[in-house]
């Protein structure tokens, strides 16, 4: 009977995280301008409690975040982190569904030499 309840359980719990959607953020962010820019600002996002995956494209100044509606995703937040890393958070756009794969990594680059030989701050 034991064994029974515990599944039942697990299931509901197993169900309740299937159920849980995820948002997608797509940050526009000044000063990035390499790979290394990129990840940078990804492993700062990625600490965040809730955030799931994060995507970077150079060539548009974008950051997609994936996390969960419960992330304390503020723009004072995102602003002062990001600033704190050397870059300017212009602002954020909200969708309601994830485009991106939970666990992803996945930065565009804009080309090699240009980021070996511009100035990080």
């Amino acid at each position: 009977m034991k064994k029974i309840l515990l599944l039942i359980t697990g299931l509901m719990l197993m169900n309740a995280n299937a159920n849980a959607k995820d948002i997608q953020y797509d940050l526009r962010v000044d000063g990035m301008t390499c790979p290394f820019c990129a990840a940078t600002s990804e492993k700062a996002l990625k600490k965040i409690n809730g955030v799931h995956a994060v995507s970077t494209d150079l060539e548009k100044a974008t950051i997609s975040v994936c996390a969960s509606k419960e992330t304390d995703m503020s723009d004072a937040k995102l602003k002062n982190m990001l600033k704190k890393k050397g870059f300017t958070y212009v602002n954020k756009t909200k969708q309601e569904q994830c485009t991106i794969r939970i666990g992803e990594t996945d930065v565009k680059k804009t080309g090699f030499l240009r980021g070996l030989f511009h100035k990080h701050s």
